[in-house]
């Protein structure tokens, strides 16, 4: 099934919009005509920096931040819990938790298992301590097993999987000269589910990009540069797994960091981000509503209608032709966590 973007935004617009959250006041559920969302099922918990994945026909979403007892920043903390959805039940079911709870952990897939990579651990006071370490879960969704350990400690980075290789690009690690976190070009190939090879370096250093992939090609689209300000970046560019080369193509329209990004009908679907303030400054920074569509075969970008509320730090998957976008934020940073899933799909004409 092919639909121009034209035709896709179209579809689009003839949707129902819900939006239904049980973090949010009861008139954030009110959607006008250019709403174009569903309630999809929420999460059972609260759930901010995700990056979930599709294994097995399921949805799998797993660490993260989430309101805590003990939180180890601003009222959140990483959690080790493990959810599926199973779209056609319209139920998430609590699977084996993590071996250890992490917040920006990297989940991917292939056919044979679904790895949950490197991301954030720690207390109270340094609760950003990035991990090499790999968890991966076979498809009988008994127990999270040790998978090869990264090269170097990566978090924030974008995942992805080609064929039968995942690849891990760009995000934080740690500086060997000064112990301090630092963005990084870094690409590296899950090869055989057994070891890590050196891949093309990104030709930007940028962590909380999103990325998606069409074909044997890897999109890096959009993120921010470490430093005092934490500037974001709007730089989209493409891997060619064939040709091992990166190329330069139309940038998002806007600047975003800790924004999301998949495919629906040969389209790249990227939605939400945050700005922070001056000097770094969260509280005031903004999170995006906004949502774009993406034409590889134009090399154009173009809006379509704006979810119901902001989002940063949400997941984004395509399953049976149906998009969703699970959890997030509706403010920057550590506030305003968010349950709620929304999803959009392609429709026979």
């Amino acid at each position: 099934m092919h639909f121009s973007t034209a035709k896709l935004a179209m579809i689009v617009m003839s949707l129902v919009s819900v939006l239904v959250s049980a973090n949010q006041p009861s008139n954030e559920s009110q959607t006008s005509d250019n709403n174009i969302w569903r309630q999809a099922p929420a999460l059972p918990i609260a759930l901010q920096e995700v990056y979930p994945a599709v294994f097995k026909e399921r949805i799998v979403v797993g660490g993260g931040f989430t309101p805590s007892k003990e939180p180890s920043f601003f009222g959140l903390g990483p959690t080790d819990s493990v959810y599926l959805l199973n779209p056609p039940t319209g139920r998430w079911q609590k699977k084996p938790s993590l071996p250890e709870a992490r917040h920006h952990l990297g989940m991917v897939s292939n056919r044979h298992y679904v790895y949950g990579i490197g991301g954030f651990t720690g207390n109270k006071g340094d609760a950003w301590q990035i991990q090499s370490s790999v968890f991966r879960l076979d498809g009988t969704f008994r127990e999270w097993r040790k998978g090869p350990s990264l090269p170097i400690p990566l978090a924030e980075s974008v995942y992805a999987n080609v064929g039968k290789h995942i690849h891990v690009i760009g995000g934080k690690t740690i500086s060997k000269k000064t112990g301090k976190h630092v963005d990084s070009d870094a690409h590296f190939v899950l090869v055989n589910n057994a070891y890590w090879r050196k891949a093309k370096p990104a030709t930007i250093v940028r962590n909380s990009a999103a990325s998606a992939v069409i074909g044997d090609k890897i999109y890096v689209i959009g993120g921010r540069v470490a430093g005092a300000d934490n500037v974001n970046v709007s730089d989209v560019e493409v891997y060619d797994t064939k040709k091992d080369t990166w190329t330069l193509v139309a940038p998002l329209p806007i600047a975003s960091g800790g924004l999301s990004a998949s495919v629906l009908d040969d389209k790249i679907i990227v939605s939400g981000g945050e700005v922070f303030g001056p000097d770094n400054n969260w509280r005031a920074g903004r999170a995006f509503k906004q949502v774009w569509s993406y034409d590889p075969s134009k090399d154009t970008w173009e809006s379509l209608p704006d979810m119901p509320t902001p989002r940063h730090g949400h997941g984004m998957v395509t399953l049976n032709n149906t998009l969703y976008i699970i959890g997030g934020a509706a403010k920057v940073g550590p506030q305003e966590t968010l349950s709620s899933v929304l999803a959009i799909e392609t429709q026979s004409q």
